[in-house]
């Protein structure tokens, strides 16, 4: 589980000559303790989050790790009902992206899933996060992660909470 997903996100790097710079480290699951092992500022963090609508739909919400996301603008921008929208369980995320939680890559999922990316994650030079293990990471430029996530054609707008 997870190493799929690590080699398909290396391979993707890779055919867009992409500049990464790969980490192993101990086990991480949350954001807070990624930065502390990572040595790198929260913010620089991509959070990436699964949701659905109970109708078998799916996206995933890509956000600074130092933000909430806000479920809200998610489902506007969506067309979903705001009672509807959740967060997908353990066993969801596993099922669909192929990673544990902690270890859910911006893309790269195990399934074709939609991607929603908040533009704040723009905002750093370099972003890092966790490429499908929680014992592995990625940074990289964050120019080239927008490269990539236009190529995925991601649709980038506002999802964090104020």
């Amino acid at each position: 589980m997870g190493v799929e997903e690590m080699n398909r996100i290396k391979d993707a790097f890779t055919a867009l000559n992409m500049h990464p710079v790969y980490s192993e480290h101990e086990p991480v699951v949350t954001s807070e303790d990624a930065s502390r092992i990572r040595g790198v500022e929260l913010k620089s963090g991509i959070k990436a989050l699964l949701f659905t609508n109970g109708k078998d739909d799916w996206i995933v919400v890509n956000i600074p790790a130092d933000k909430k996301v806000d479920v809200k603008k998610v489902a506007n921008n969506l067309g979903w009902s705001k009672n509807s929208i959740r967060m997908g369980t353990e066993e969801e995320v596993i099922e669909k992206t192929g990673c544990q939680i902690g270890a859910v890559p911006p893309f790269g999922h195990k399934d074709r899933i939609h991607l929603l990316i908040d533009v704040d994650v723009y905002d750093n030079k370099e972003s890092n996060f966790n490429i499908g293990l929680r014992t592995n990471s990625v940074n990289i430029p964050t120019v080239e992660m927008k490269i990539l996530f236009q190529k995925l054609k991601s649709v980038e707008g506002d999802f964090i909470k104020q």
